[in-house]
């Protein structure tokens, strides 16, 4: 077993307009690690960022609703299925995106959009170090590493400088 996460990071938009665009609402109780279905959090480049443990397959009509007054850069990772995936938008359209699964071979890509200038580097250093290598997927990392160079963080480890429970748990909202 392992992570199933998805994160989106908003920027340009309040902690507040983001939560009830996706429907959820705080509770008032924060964590120290991202353990509840929906948690929230402020980055330091001040972008707003849903760590979702639940409901977790990438949603382009979420994307698009999160990204109609600003963009946001999207991250999914199955370690169970060793699939990730990397998205960015901006008002309401996808920019581009990258997916990896490793059903589908250890060295496979696919991109759409104007992929980020970062790309190429990071893709050449992974799939080089994925070379013949048949025991860990490095291919993987290419939608994390895309992620995090667009101002996100890696779903596995603490938050750089955050107090000792930075996480405010969200409750999401009934549907309508």
């Amino acid at each position: 077993m392992g992570f199933r996460v998805q994160l989106i990071a908003v920027i340009g938009e309040d902690p507040s307009a983001v939560q009830s665009s996706y429907g959820v609402v705080p509770t008032g109780r924060h964590q120290e690690l991202p353990e509840s279905p929906v948690v929230g959090v402020v980055l330091p480049n001040g972008a707003y960022l849903l760590f979702i443990n639940d409901e977790i397959a990438p949603n382009d009509e979420v994307f698009a609703r999160l990204s109609e007054r600003a963009s946001l850069v999207a991250f999914y990772a199955n370690e169970t299925n060793m699939e990730s995936y990397v998205c960015a938008w901006a008002e309401g359209k996808r920019r581009w995106a990258v997916h990896h699964d490793s059903h589908q071979g250890l060295k496979h890509l696919e991109t759409t959009g104007a992929l980020p200038e970062e790309f190429p580097a990071i893709r050449d250093r992974l799939l080089a170090q994925q070379g013949d290598t048949e025991d860990t997927d490095f291919v993987f990392d290419i939608p994390l590493e895309l992620f995090v160079a667009a101002g996100g963080i890696r779903y596995y480890q603490d938050l750089p400088n955050a107090g000792p429970k930075p996480w405010e748990v969200l409750s999401r909202l009934p549907a309508k």
